[in-house]
């Protein structure tokens, strides 16, 4: 169906989409072309909890409600030792691409409607990366719009220190820790060790004896998953290890 040129203006004066729906007349409150004053985002009002490694957490920036009259573009840093996994800016009857660096250290999304109105939270899904620290603590990232940047914060809880899940014994000269027994009911069962495998090296680092393998394992959390290599009659093999407690 086509349209007059003045219904066609009316309509536009009349009307402006939000991000997340249409909003009757709310052009009415800016001139067209006009640039509302700047004013930082609001940050979310909770912090969520990351386990390492654990499930994604959802972080909302509220909206604001204000009208827009150009396209805007949104920057988002993740915080050190996560990684941003989803990213939703609820947009309505206009398009929103989103894009996610490969390593998910940032994200951002481009707004590209000429009149809309924030009118629904931006959601930003957050993991913890497997090699936080085992502490735990609060890390900090940052979204960016309209040129004004504000922080948001994470938490990431203390983790277990890792073991392995069976008895081991050292190989002389340095050559590894030797598989003496597997627990049926561990990962390292999982994991598919066998009595007699020479743990060689744990996510890269070499495995010379007992305590060497204890305290690679020690360092990292327990429920990370990380290649192990190992020498099985007398062949070199990987296995994938979700670490024991």
């Amino acid at each position: 169906m086509r349209r007059s040129t003045a219904a066609c203006t009316a309509l536009a004066l009349g009307a402006s989409l939000w991000l997340g729906g249409l909003a009757p007349g709310a052009t009415a409150a800016a001139a067209p072309g006009a640039v509302t004053a700047l004013r930082a985002p609001t940050p979310p009002s909770s912090v969520p909890d990351l386990d390492a490694p654990g499930p994604a957490r959802t972080v909302e920036f509220p909206p604001d409600g204000r009208v827009r009259s150009r396209p805007e573009n949104v920057k988002i840093q993740a915080p050190p030792y996560t990684r941003i996994v989803r990213v939703d800016p609820w947009c309505s009857g206009m398009s929103c691409p989103v894009s996610i660096a490969p390593d998910g250290s940032s994200a951002g999304f481009s707004v590209t409607g000429n009149n809309w109105v924030w009118s629904r939270p931006w959601k930003v899904d957050v993991v913890a990366a497997h090699d936080a620290p085992m502490a735990g603590g609060r890390f900090t990232g940052s979204l960016t719009f309209e040129g004004v940047t504000v922080d948001w914060t994470v938490n990431i809880t203390q983790g277990t220190p890792g073991a392995f899940g069976g008895y081991v014994s050292s190989v002389p000269g340095g050559g590894g820790a030797r598989v003496r027994f597997v627990d049926p009911d561990l990962n390292a069962a999982a994991a598919g060790f066998k009595d007699k495998d020479i743990i060689t090296s744990v996510d890269g680092q070499p495995v010379t004896s007992v305590p060497s393998l204890n305290g690679i394992l020690a360092g990292k959390r327990a429920g990370t998953t990380v290649p192990v290599g190992i020498t099985r009659n007398g062949t070199q093999m990987t296995l994938q290890y979700t670490i024991d407690e």
